[in-house]
């Protein structure tokens, strides 16, 4: 009884039922390569969150200085002179500068319509990114 409960365990202790050194390494390959994939996803991911955030403030930026222009004509009768501005906003853990550019134009055959073109830029990253809008403003009042 001895001898056969030996030579199974002999039989169970030198199986050839486990993984080879290649598989294992083909396996911890394959796996990191799948993880190296997720993870410059969730960068690009970040990035593009990034990206979109700063461009959501922008936008509002955009459209409150477009409105306070109008309103200024409108009020003061005069448009504003700090063409190029700069504004530093907090978006998540980081400080933003945007710049402005804006240009006024006098419309040809309309007395009292100015064209506004009104840019934002700012830094993301090494590159530079733009944001612009146009407009027509007038100090006419609209009635209904």
């Amino acid at each position: 009884m001895k001898d056969k409960l030996s030579k199974k365990s002999r039989r169970l202790c030198s199986s050839d039922s486990g993984f080879t050194f290649v598989e294992v390494m083909v396996a911890l390959a394959v796996l990191s390569l799948g993880i190296v994939i997720i993870f410059k996803g969730f960068i690009v991911s970040l990035d593009r969150l990034s990206y979109l955030t700063n461009r959501l403030y922008a936008t509002t930026l955009l459209d409150n200085r477009i409105t306070a222009i109008e309103r200024m004509l409108r009020v003061y009768e005069t448009l504003p002179f700090d063409l190029n501005r700069k504004e530093n906003i907090n978006v998540g853990a980081k400080e933003i500068e945007f710049r402005q550019r804006m240009s006024i134009s006098e419309v040809d055959d309309f007395a009292d319509v100015f064209e506004l073109d009104l840019s934002l830029l700012w830094d993301s990253g090494e590159k530079e990114m733009i944001l612009s809008r146009s407009a027509y403003i007038s100090d006419f009042e609209y009635f209904e």
